[in-house]
């Protein structure tokens, strides 16, 4: 059993990874921002001015043009970059594959800098949840992986799945010691802050979670000697940033964002928290809960997590949950622009993902079922248009979708005109990696109770979907910072009313299908954990079976 479990594993990480390498995805400002800096370093120069017209991600210092990105993303992206320039796809790249904005090599750098740090995290929040939960770990990481905004962002040249693989594997080793106490190593301490350290090269909020981490490093004993090796390791981390900043702007502590008239309101566009869109961030038609709700069972789980006396993890998962929302409510562009989510949240997922392994054992049927919704919800957006520009252009998913207007993808690239032909892959790698983590999850048992609860909970999300943000201003609200925020297209409501109507219906179906095939699976594995006990019953001796006869 252990080594079909491993093996199930594997071959769904492999699904996982499919998934994620399969779709092209069309270009926005933040990935050409990117790319711009990626072929300016490959040139020798931190200036972007030759690419300056293909993105507004940008910023002016000296009478020359930057990236107004973080160079953590650029400076991990250049060896595979220099790998495709070899090899000449750069002289004379695909563009506009199946007639949409897009780039072959920017879809290339996407595979080694969104979609393997995506899938290292998979594995790590896998191995984390199994150290918490044995045997439900990879549930957890798949409804991560496939069921969050990790799925589209795996897709695509953002620096924020690659900034949450480093902190998540900061905790991960910081983890591994606090499990093992009697081990007096400082090596993964550092390691740990090695990782943060370049988290906020690449992503400047991970400072955040890089304190949280702190804390939770220096509470498990020998502050001093284990907090000094985390704090030299952060230390080096950030040295990429610093002297990249000394290189362009002639000091290291000079960030692009500095030249940004936006960024100058606060501190770098960040103002006092805002309950109300901490609320939209989190409740709007593209809420962080609204289209991934399998998450407010991590919060469950967390919950759980801490009356059973995993209060640190606990604790950490909370503060760093909190932490983001209060930064992000206070942003200026909180949404973050043309996305399917709040983008600046995506460090929190993997944090939000582990307790899921106690929530799959605890409340499996609403698990399942919210993570069924998440799973359609998610792939739905993925494959048709992800890059939305405001709450009710989530619309235009199931529209897309009905349209057969589907995302080009790998398979395109040979001329295959049929969209749907061409997302195969994605169609048979999502299916398999949700069937092999369920053979990889021989504990999963829903019962009928657990069936009608998990479809209590997909029926009250979808009415929450359909009706909240809307009837709450939700939407509204959030739409109308947009506007302020500079996008005066925000409030049209082109897509109608009630945007997720068909999404949720569809999300709904497929909670409930979940939730049958589990009832299935589970009186299968009933079954066979029965047969076993009664071809080991020992038979009767012949004077034993006469006597039993005659009686």
């Amino acid at each position: 059993m252990i080594r079909s479990r491993r093996g199930a594993v594997v071959l769904a990480l492999a699904c996982v990874g499919l998934a994620y390498a399969t779709g092209i995805q069309a270009l926005g400002w933040n990935q050409s921002s990117h790319y711009a800096l990626i072929r300016a370093l490959d040139r020798g120069t931190a200036r972007i001015d030759d690419y300056k017209y293909t993105t507004g991600d940008k910023a002016r210092f000296h009478g020359h043009w930057f990236s107004s990105r973080a160079p953590g993303l650029a400076f991990f992206s250049e060896p595979a970059y220099k790998a495709v320039r070899v090899a000449g796809l750069t002289n004379r790249p695909t563009v506009r594959i199946a007639g949409r904005h897009n780039n072959e090599v920017v879809w290339l750098l996407s595979l080694f800098a969104a979609a393997l740090p995506g899938l290292v995290m998979v594995a790590l929040v896998w191995r984390v949840g199994d150290r918490l939960e044995p045997g439900f770990g990879f549930a957890a990481a798949v409804a991560l992986g496939l069921g969050t905004l990790v799925l589209p962002f795996s897709q695509l040249l953002f620096s924020h799945v690659f900034s949450a693989c480093l902190g998540f594997a900061a905790f991960a080793l910081l983890f591994r010691e606090r499990m093992q106490p009697s081990r007096r190593r400082l090596w993964p301490f550092a390691l740990a802050g090695l990782c943060i350290g370049y988290g906020v090269t690449t992503e400047y909020p991970l400072l955040f979670v890089g304190i949280a981490l702190g804390v939770y490093a220096i509470t498990s004993g020998e502050a001093i000697r284990r907090g000094a090796a985390y704090a030299a390791g952060v230390i080096a981390g950030v040295v990429p940033l610093a002297l990249y900043n000394l290189w362009a702007f002639g000091s290291v502590t000079h960030v692009a964002y500095a030249d940004i008239p936006r960024q100058h309101a606060g501190f770098f566009g960040i103002r006092m928290p805002s309950p109300a869109v901490a609320a939209e961030l989190l409740l709007s038609s593209r809420g962080l809960l609204t289209v991934a709700p399998v998450l407010v069972m991590g919060l469950v789980g967390a919950v759980l997590l801490y009356r059973r006396g995993n209060r640190a993890e606990a604790l950490l998962i909370g503060a760093i949950g909190l932490i983001f929302i209060a930064y992000n409510s206070g942003y200026y562009l909180p949404y973050g622009g043309r996305v399917p989510g709040p983008r600046f949240l995506i460090t929190t997922l993997p944090f939000l993902a582990v307790p899921l392994a106690v929530s799959f054992r605890r409340f499996p049927g609403p698990t399942v079922a919210l993570a069924a919704v998440s799973f359609v919800t998610f792939g739905v957006a993925t494959i048709t248009n992800p890059l939305v520009s405001a709450e009710g252009d989530v619309g235009q998913w199931t529209d897309l979708l009905f349209g057969g207007h589907l995302q080009p993808t790998f398979i395109s690239i040979l001329k295959v005109h049929n969209e749907w032909l061409a997302m195969a892959p994605f169609f048979v790698a999502v299916p398999a990696a949700l069937v092999l983590a369920v053979r990889a999850t021989p504990g999963l048992v829903v019962r009928w109770p657990s069936v009608v609860a998990g479809a209590a909970a997909a029926g009250g999300w979808a009415l929450f979907a359909v009706l909240g943000p809307k009837a709450f201003g939700i939407d509204l609200a959030a739409e109308r910072k947009i506007v302020a925020a500079g996008d005066s297209s925000a409030t049209l409501n082109v897509y109608g009313t009630h945007p997720l109507h068909d999404l949720a219906e569809m999300a709904l179906a497929g909670a409930v299908v979940a939730l049958l095939a589990m009832r299935v699976v589970t009186a299968r594995r009933s079954r066979a954990r029965a047969a076993p006990d009664l071809a080991a019953a020992p038979a009767p001796r012949p004077r034993e079976a006469e006597a039993v006869a005659a009686s």
